[in-house]
């Protein structure tokens, strides 16, 4: 929480609001009240543009300067013969920016920290399909995610449990592809100023999904800059910059995608032309030295088109989001943030058949309107207290026209017995969604710090009422480079009314979905630039509503209508598990992490423990980068997991007469074996170099770089029989990605 101020005329304001400026912009400063008192004014305007240089000059005009701290912060003391030595007694923090959640991860940020998983250039070093921020973030303990899709699931939740906020706007389903898994993100990591991933036991004013939270900052222009790049996937142009003596500032980007050519690489017979695009634009302005207030505009549009024979499927989607962010600092202890916004989401599917006899019919249109108020307020009530709360008011709509036809006579389950889909859906629901938050902060003792708070949901259209959930957090420095922090929480997550199930007939809308977390982690910076974390959870689900999903074949391209869709309604489900990164800073030209997590997720399906579909017992990420400035920049990034579940099947005859027998199939309990393990290996080099007119940058890459044969999906079955009729089963499987090399250059000026 807390002001964020723009980077625009900081003479005559109070200095402690530019500290704040500062401390958003990427500094962990640490400052008593006795030290930054609250008449200091800044008297001078700073003629530095970094953060940190700017803070020297900030405070040297009120003879003061700042000296390395523990864990990467700046302790600011007066200019007296002693004031570099480190304080004995710990001094009283801004209370506001300590860290108390577990599970935290923050990447892009301004100045890598014990708990930023990944600086800016790492990100720009990694190797990450499309340089998709999504691919990049995937990496982190506890998540699990496929080849083909940017999307993941966080510590055994589904997709759909986690939420994501741009500026404080929620954003619904950002892919580009959303038909086929949802392939890229839809936001370039390039105009974002920094990440904050949240894996469990998140605070109270996070609220409406039960597993995670991505919570996003656009970009703050402090100069001008535009870029203008090219790749195997997009092309991007991107500008920023300030204007009336800084006090305003814009950013556009703007990204087209075009996914053909790499799509003819994995496979030559494809039909599939994806083109889409996204567009991010920001205008603010500082009203006074305390307000500052943005208007911003995102949108994506996708468009899929199949054209092979009569197969005629087009898909289309467009995600359209205006908003008005105000952010006040009422008094210095006072600090509001309002937001406006509405949103405007359309799909369209159609679909068809060939004319062997195999054919789906399809048509999908669907809509979503939401206009929102949402507001977020933190008050320092003393030095040691602060107490946040907020609210969020919506009104929403959905309109949903859905018609199912599809007969198929051979499938993976289905051998000459038809299955058929025949289904109409008009539904036109409509309501509000109300939420609201209060939480207290304490520091117990200059090391202890705890939060505790309350969250309110309720929605109108849903068959439940009010729910609540409490929240607690600690933050425990033991001592200067260990840390321990703690999370207990209940989280809601009501089905929003854009989630109704009608492609698999579901035509009303369930109650909240209930998950309890409990989590413990441990921090600790070694010497030389090492850090390691250590973190354990329990996560218990309950009131799960039913989910679909295809039984061996989840890359369908209309899966609704294919003959393995199945229901699964478990009655509740557990995830646990342990994490462990190992990291080692870029101060120098290595720099490189490695991460081991054990977990297991299981839903009871009837009276069994059923492993999910997603669910990977051990998983590593590594990576390992080697540069130094102007010069190539080489990094090796490593992903390997266990085998994800999949259901057997057995095989069996039946006599019609005459000699003659029918092939049938029974399937085995739900997810009862394992596909084999996955592997990959990517690399990127790159580089960066000064020219005339600015700056160019490119790179290359190869995705899957040994070309291993991980398994994407199961495609069939090959079933022979012998003399005496026994019959054997060896399952068809396919490897989506192979080694896709990549390139992309970029032109800064």
């Amino acid at each position: 929480m807390g002001l964020f101020f723009l980077n625009a005329t900081w003479s005559g304001r109070p200095l402690v609001d530019a500290l704040r400026e500062l401390e958003h912009r990427g500094l962990h400063l640490i400052y008593s009240s006795e030290v930054i008192q609250m008449e200091m004014t800044v008297r001078s305007e700073p003629r530095a543009t970094e953060p940190r240089a700017i803070l020297d000059e900030l405070l040297r005009e009120q003879h003061l300067h700042a000296v390395d701290g523990p864990k990467e912060t700046l302790v600011i003391v007066r200019d007296t013969p002693h004031a570099a030595e480190l304080p004995s007694v710990a001094i009283p923090v801004a209370l506001d920016q300590i860290v108390v959640t577990p599970s935290h991860y923050g990447i892009l940020g301004g100045q890598p920290e014990q708990r930023q998983f990944l600086s800016r250039e790492e990100v720009r070093a990694l190797p990450h399909f499309s340089d998709d921020v999504y691919r990049a973030i995937n990496r982190i303990p506890g998540a699990a995610s496929t080849d083909v899709s940017a999307n993941f699931n966080i510590r055994g939740g589904e997709r759909n449990e986690v939420e994501v906020l741009l500026d404080g706007v929620p954003i619904y389903e950002p892919f580009h592809v959303k038909d086929l898994m949802g392939v890229f993100s839809t936001i370039d990591a390039e105009a974002l100023g920094g990440v904050d991933i949240l894996t469990g036991g998140f605070p109270a004013e996070y609220g409406g999904r039960m597993s995670g939270v991505i919570d996003i900052a656009s970009l703050t222009p402090t100069a001008r800059r535009t870029e203008v790049g090219i790749s195997l996937l997009n092309s991007r142009l991107l500008s920023a910059g300030t204007f009336s003596d800084n006090r305003g500032q814009w950013l556009f980007s703007f990204r087209p995608g075009y996914l053909h050519q790499v799509l003819k690489m994995i496979d030559k017979t494809s039909g599939l032309d994806p083109s889409y695009y996204d567009l991010l634009s920001k205008v603010q302005w500082q009203l006074s030295d305390s307000a500052v207030v943005s208007l911003n505009f995102f949108s994506s549009q996708d468009r899929l088109r199949f054209d092979e024979s009569s197969e005629h499927a087009v898909s289309r989607s467009r995600d359209d989001y205006l908003w008005v962010n105000a952010r006040t600092a009422i008094t210095p202890r006072l600090f509001a943030q309002n937001v406006i916004w509405a949103a405007r989401i359309r799909r369209s599917r159609d679909g068809n058949a060939d004319d062997q006899g195999d054919h789906i019919d399809l048509h999908d249109d669907r809509s979503f309107d939401s206009a929102a108020l949402k507001n977020d307020t933190t008050f320092d009530w003393t030095a040691r207290q602060s107490i946040k709360a907020g609210f969020d008011l919506r009104r929403v709509r959905a309109d949903y026209d859905f018609e199912a036809h599809a007969i198929e006579q051979q499938s993976i389950l289905h051998f000459g017995t038809p299955n058929i889909v025949d289904r109409l859906v008009r539904a036109h629901p409509s309501g509000t969604d109300v939420s609201a938050y209060v939480a207290d902060r304490i520091t117990v003792r200059p090391n202890l710090i705890v939060e505790a708070g309350l969250r309110a949901d309720r929605q109108s259209y849903t068959p439940d009422g009010t729910h609540f959930s409490p929240r607690f957090n600690v933050g425990w420095s033991i001592t200067p480079s260990t840390s321990l922090r703690g999370a207990w929480g209940r989280y809601i997550q009501p089905q929003g009314i854009e989630e109704l199930q009608v492609e698999d007939g579901v035509q009303q809308f369930f109650p909240a979905q209930r998950s309890t977390h409990v989590v413990v982690g441990v921090d600790h910076v070694f010497s030389h630039g090492w850090s390691a974390r250590v973190e354990v959870y329990d996560k218990r689900m309950s009131h799960l509503r039913p989910r679909f999903e295809n039984l061996l074949d989840s890359l369908a391209l209309f899966p609704e209508a294919q003959a393995d869709r199945i229901r699964i309604a478990p009655d509740h489900g557990v995830a646990r598990g342990a994490e462990l990164l190992l990291r080692k800073e870029s101060n120098g030209p290595w720099s490189g992490w490695i991460s081991y997590a054990r977990s297991s997720v299981r839903d009871d399906v009837d009276g069994r423990m059923v492993p999910r579909s997603w669910d990977q017992r051990d998983a590593v990420t590594a990576s390992v980068n080697y540069g130094h400035a102007d010069r190539w920049n080489i990094s090796l990034a490593g992903i390997f997991h266990s085998g994800w579940p999949t259901t057997s099947i057995s095989p069996y005859l039946v006599p019609v007469g005459g000699g003659n027998y029918d092939l049938k199939i029974n399937t085995g309990p739900l997810n009862d074996d394992r596909l084999p393990g996955y592997a990959r290996i990517d690399l990127r080099a790159s580089r960066s170099v000064p020219i005339a007119s600015g700056r160019l940058s490119f790179f290359v890459e190869a995705i899957n770089l040994f070309n291993h044969a991980n398994v994407s999906r199961v495609a069939g079955f090959n079933i022979t029989a012998d003399r005496n009729l026994t019959l054997t089963t060896t399952r068809l499987t396919e490897s989506i990605v192979p080694l896709v090399p990549s390139f992309g250059i970029t032109w800064q000026f």
